[in-house]
């Protein structure tokens, strides 16, 4: 009973999915053709049966640039009273930040987005600011991310892709962000 039964192929843009199931049920192939003109589509996982809410395979969907944003957690700092300049030259290895609670493997994540999200990334933290007579100043420095917003859907046993996950986002490190005050 080596047969197998050809259910369906589902073509949506440029990625095609056929799934083939054995007539014993205990066996599923799979086969992804990822598209290289439909960059808002990544789906490479391995499909599996049970497990997985009942999904067979994953992708990202919808994967669109959100732009720039400034972290939150100082990675360095200086202080000192004027005249003074502050300075800070520094080399930090950060990675990136996924939304939490993401169900698609890194895998994956890393080829809707285009970055390997597993790496992470050398930046360089150089930046100065002249402190004036009679004040005190500090200057703090924040990673620089670029951020890409995705859907994650997945591909049923009955056939058809379904999105499960909305407004998912992952952000790769691209510099450092900088921050003065002064009393």
């Amino acid at each position: 009973m080596g047969d197998h039964l050809k259910l369906q192929t589902v073509q949506r843009g440029t990625t095609v999915v056929a799934l083939s199931l054995s007539l014993l049920g205990i066996g599923a192939s799979a086969q992804a053709t990822p598209s290289t003109t439909n960059s808002d589509v990544a789906s490479t996982e391995t499909p599996r049966i049970g497990g997985g809410g009942g999904y067979m395979g994953k992708r990202l969907t919808n994967v669109r640039s959100i732009g720039t944003k400034c972290g939150k957690t100082p990675i360095a700092m200086t202080s000192g009273e004027g005249k003074m300049t502050l300075r800070i030259d520094d080399t930090r290895s950060t990675g990136t930040v996924l939304s939490k609670h993401i169900e698609a493997s890194k895998g994956i994540i890393s080829a809707g987005v285009g970055w390997d999200v597993t790496k992470s990334r050398s930046i360089t933290v150089s930046g100065s600011k002249e402190v004036p007579s009679g004040k005190h100043g500090t200057l703090t420095a924040y990673v620089k991310y670029s951020g890409k917003k995705f859907d994650v859907q997945g591909l049923l046993a009955v056939g058809g892709w379904y999105t499960f996950q909305k407004n998912k986002t992952a952000y790769k490190p691209i510099g450092v962000c900088f921050k003065y005050s002064q009393r």
